[in-house]
């Protein structure tokens, strides 16, 4: 079953907000690919940049925040 999952990206200068809606369905799908990921393998990928290790810290620490 598919679910739904749209969302919205307003930039303006340097302030970006991005609005996500979506299902249940694709709830558990975010939570389940969370556990695919290798987070440790990110990290190491993103040691020389320092906001992109940010990003996916903080990306993780959400999808896991789904789960809950």
């Amino acid at each position: 079953m598919q679910g739904s999952l749209e969302y919205k990206i307003d930039a303006n200068g340097d302030k970006v907000v991005l609005a996500i809606d979506l299902d249940s369905t694709s709830t558990k799908a975010l939570v389940r690919l969370d556990r695919y990921i290798n987070w440790a393998d990110i990290l190491k990928l993103t040691e020389n940049d320092p906001e992109a290790a940010y990003a996916a810290e903080r990306l993780h620490t959400v999808l896991q925040h789904l789960g809950q």
